[in-house]
Parts: C-alpha cells; structure tokens; sequence
C-alpha cells in the first residue's frame, strides 16, 4: 500500500463559537471515522492556527501563512491506500466536510 496524506482545510474561526462540550463532540467525530477506516489509518493530528513562513533565498520570514481567503490548515492525516482513488474515497468520511472544510489528497513520495 502506499501513503495519502489529507491535509485539512478549514475557515479561521470555524470553532470560535463551539462550546466546550461541542468541541468535544466535534473531536469524538473524527475519533468515530479514525475507527471506520481501521488498517487505512496511518497517523493524523491537528494543527495550531499561527505559523510562520519562510520564503525563497534570502529567507524571509513572515507571519502566516496567509492564504487569499480565510482558509487555514488545520490539520492532516496520513492513510494507506491502494490509489489516489481509493485514498480519495476514503477522504469523503471525514469530519472537516460537515463543517464546510476542504481536504487536499496527495501521494506520500517514497525517497
């Protein structure tokens, strides 16, 4: 089988006006599709909202990363799959696409 890593997209304020208990309940989903997709599930984690970039030769640092739209990425997950298809496929249970979110699915390259 060969690596697909999901990065997740998602608005910047998505969960600002989650309750505790309904963060709680967003997070049990992504527990409940982590289950379904049993041997396909590699890792995954979430990711904080700041960053920093670092840019061409010179190294510029700058806050970001600053998309023309609101959209940040918040998190990935790294599944087994047998295609881009099926890896795909796989990708539609996720939790982020209730909400409105967008996934990217690509190939891990071996090296």
């Amino acid at each position: 089988m060969k690596k697909y890593m999901l990065i997740l997209f998602e608005e910047e304020n998505m969960y600002t006006d989650f309750s505790p208990e309904e963060m709680q309940k967003e997070i049990g989903e992504h527990m409940k599709w982590i289950e379904t997709l049993g041997d396909h599930y590699d890792s995954g984690e979430p990711l904080m909202p700041h960053a920093k970039s670092v840019k061409g030769k010179d190294k510029v640092v700058t806050d970001g990363p600053y998309i023309e739209s609101k959209e940040l990425v918040s998190g990935f997950y790294i599944l087994n799959a047998e295609s881009l298809d099926e890896a795909t496929e796989l990708s539609k249970g996720c939790p982020v696409l209730r909400l409105g979110g967008n996934i990217e699915v690509r190939e891990v390259m071996k090296m």
